[in-house]
């Protein structure tokens, strides 16, 4: 099975950097300063769920037409790169394919379906936080890391399974659901609500939860995105705010998802996943009639981080 992972930031740094490590026929595609450190020195792996390690995979590039065809492409670039990784993956994209993407999104495969040459589309999640240090180096600090993929009809598919079962044996929980459609909105939650709250605070999670409101704010906000699922045909389980409560009282007081590192580290925000994130909500909630004002107002307070750290010098915690 020949295993590409496109884009090796946080999230594709780390499952690609695991799977790499099961010694599987894995490929890279990167580019720039990042696939330089990693020819030279392979890439290295900071992770509390899975220790210190480097890997070498087996090739790596930014040529499709020469790294080949492949059976599967986890997909893991930034939401607003999506239609360019669309268009550069289609020459690694055969009939047989499996394309997952673990974007910071909501059923992707749905962005994706007319961007790709004939293929099988795929959803994913993951559930974890990490970050590319610097060329080269990811560093994984929180989550449960657990991959969940699946197609959207509930068609069962071999490859998926295949990959399920590599991703097992390389440390990180995964396997293969008949329902992506809840899990797409259940991950979404968690990355849309987190997002919110650390634009509407302006800060990381340790300075969310010196809040005196912030317990009210946090149900609020991920309540707002509960009820957005049930208006778009998906009833998340009512077990699952006091379940995201306590996760987020749990998170390492630097906690930051990758959306706010980038506004706060000078990034425009049209080049950040504003839109993916939060614009999506405030847009579904016009469409919907439904009222999110956490979302709106998140939205519009990271729109304002944005400006104000545009061709900034890196995030500083408050």
């Amino acid at each position: 099975m020949r295993i590409l992972i496109f884009g090796i930031g946080g999230i594709g740094g780390f499952a690609g950097g695991a799977l790499a490590g099961t010694g599987s026929d894995v490929y890279f595609y990167v580019r720039g300063k990042n696939r330089e450190a990693i020819e030279k020195e392979g890439l290295h792996v900071t992770s509390e769920l899975l220790g210190d390690f480097t890997v070498h995979p087996k090739g790596m590039g930014q040529d499709g037409k020469a790294l080949g065809k492949m059976d599967v492409i986890l997909l893991a670039c930034k939401g607003n790169g999506l239609a360019k990784a669309c268009h550069d993956m289609a020459p690694m994209v055969a009939t047989h394919t499996v394309v997952v993407p673990l974007l910071n999104g909501v059923l992707v495969s749905d962005l994706m379906e007319p961007l790709l040459p004939p293929c099988f589309i795929a959803d994913g999640t993951i559930r974890v936080f990490s970050h590319l240090e610097k060329p080269g180096h990811v560093v994984q600090t929180a989550g449960s890391g657990q991959v969940v993929m699946g197609m959207k009809d509930g068609r069962d598919l071999p490859l998926l399974h295949e990959l399920a079962a590599l991703l097992q044996k390389s440390g990180i929980p995964a396997k293969v659901t008949h329902d992506i459609r809840l899990d797409s909105w259940e991950k979404y939650a968690l990355m849309a609500a987190n997002s919110a709250l650390f634009c509407l605070f302006d800060g990381p999670a340790g300075k969310v939860r010196r809040q005196k409101n912030y317990r009210q704010v946090v149900a609020e906000t991920v309540g707002e995105v509960i009820a957005m699922a049930k208006v778009q045909g998906v009833i998340i389980p009512p077990a699952y705010k006091e379940d995201y409560l306590r996760l987020f009282d749990s998170l390492p007081d630097d906690t930051v998802t990758s959306l706010y590192r980038d506004l706060k580290d000078g990034k425009k925000v049209e080049d950040t996943e504003t839109e993916m994130i939060l614009g999506r909500m405030v847009d579904l909630g016009k469409k919907a009639g439904l009222s999110v004002p956490c979302f709106e107002k998140a939205y519009a307070m990271a729109k304002s981080i944005g400006k104000r750290n545009w061709g900034g010098h890196g995030m500083k915690h408050t």
